[in-house]
């Protein structure tokens, strides 16, 4: 029996009648649900949680309108209220969601819940406005593709690499309408922050949903796929579509101005100290900029006590504050007509740094500090 159909006690194709612990909403995507649904509609407020996470603090005047609607909401209905504590899947999955729950927004990314055993599920705002007011969904289980991962990672390969290869096998509806399921040995050995990358950029792929299995090793679904992560390299997403990947050998020496570590799949401890690793007593080139934002205050707190902030404000980047930060056009760090940017976060179409002109690629964090001391695309210690 795949993880969902266990989860939810329904097999592929039947009904299930979710109750979701959790409904999020953020000052990104799904904001304005409240123009449909109005405070005393909601049925149980307790389950909302409003978070401020995508451009923080404010760095336009409709940010901050939204983000002033977004408050007198939460206060109107004495909702849960999170803000300035950096993005808003990394802390919940840090800090409330538990195996089983179910949790939905209007986010891209709400397959990450998968990582902890949790139902994430990305609704439109007109679903999350019937969420809201019935406190329940109705939810077709789907079919399975599982994913069976064996051998373990190189470095200066990563999971962020693994699953930019996957997706450009894939495409962006290759596994369109199902959910991911991934199992198998190597598992064992990858962090948390490995398995959220793993099911958010499955999400990617069309999927519903997606989750980590640990316990299994053996998935009766739909498809079957196996991956040896031990052949996994290093690679780069091209400019305006994640799905189309190139190795960095076919990217060497590609300038760079602008190199982004942060967002959903850039911001952990684990990649902050990977990259420190390689920015320790070094300096960003001349021509470039590199900008980091740790993924959480939590994360943000323990990279200072473990001395990587100093480490990159020597080298000569930029700090900024824990949030969506780079990955989307704010106030900060984005690039200009012409530029190039190597970002670690999982966006890269056109216009989402800057303008129009821009280009963005895409790369796992130590492949954008290697770069960003290059002053050009390369590998890590190459």
């Amino acid at each position: 029996m795949a993880f969902i159909e266990s989860l939810l006690n329904k097999k592929a194709g039947e009904i299930a009648q979710l109750a979701p612990m959790f409904c999020v909403i953020t000052d990104g995507p799904g904001h304005a649900v409240f123009n449909q649904v109005s405070v005393p509609e909601i049925k149980d407020k307790e389950k909302v949680v409003i978070i401020l996470d995508h451009d923080i603090p404010a760095g336009s005047f409709a940010s901050a309108q939204i983000q002033k609607e977004l408050i007198q909401t939460a206060q109107e209905g004495d909702l849960k209220f999170i803000q300035s504590k950096g993005i808003g899947y990394y802390v919940m999955v840090n800090e409330a969601v538990k195996p089983g729950d179910v949790v939905v927004s209007c986010g891209e990314h709400n397959a990450v819940y998968g990582a902890v055993g949790a139902l994430g599920l990305d609704l439109s705002d007109a679903e999350m406005a019937g969420v809201l007011k019935t406190g329940s969904l109705a939810f077709q289980v789907p079919e399975t593709v599982a994913i069976r991962l064996t051998g373990a990672l190189t470095a200066p390969a990563t999971c962020k690499d693994f699953m930019l290869k996957l997706l450009g096998e894939v495409g962006k509806d290759g596994f369109g309408g199902k959910a991911v399921e991934f199992y198998g040995p190597a598992l064992q050995a990858l962090t948390l922050a490995d398995k959220m990358t793993l099911c958010m950029l499955a999400g990617r792929t069309g999927a519903v949903t997606a989750f980590v299995n640990e316990r299994s090793e053996a998935v009766n679904a739909t498809e079957q796929r196996e991956y040896a992560l031990g052949a996994v390299e290093p690679v780069v997403a091209l400019p305006g579509d994640l799905h189309t990947v190139e190795k960095i050998a076919s990217l060497a020496k590609t300038p760079v101005e602008a190199c982004f570590v942060g967002g959903c799949t850039g911001g952990s401890l684990e990649e902050l100290r990977a990259c420190a690793a390689i920015l320790r007593s070094n300096r960003v080139a001349t021509d470039t900029r590199l900008t980091i934002a740790p993924a959480t205050n939590a994360v943000y707190l323990a990279a200072i006590d473990e001395g990587l902030i100093d480490i990159f404000i020597d080298c000569g980047a930029q700090i900024l504050n824990p949030g969506c930060a780079s990955c989307v056009t704010t106030s900060k760090g984005v690039v200009g007509d012409g530029e190039t940017m190597l970002s670690a976060s999982c966006y890269n179409y056109t216009g989402c740094n800057g303008t129009k002109d821009a280009k963005v690629f895409v790369s796992n964090a130590t492949t954008v500090a290697a770069s960003a001391l290059a002053g050009h695309i390369c590998i890590p210690n190459k």
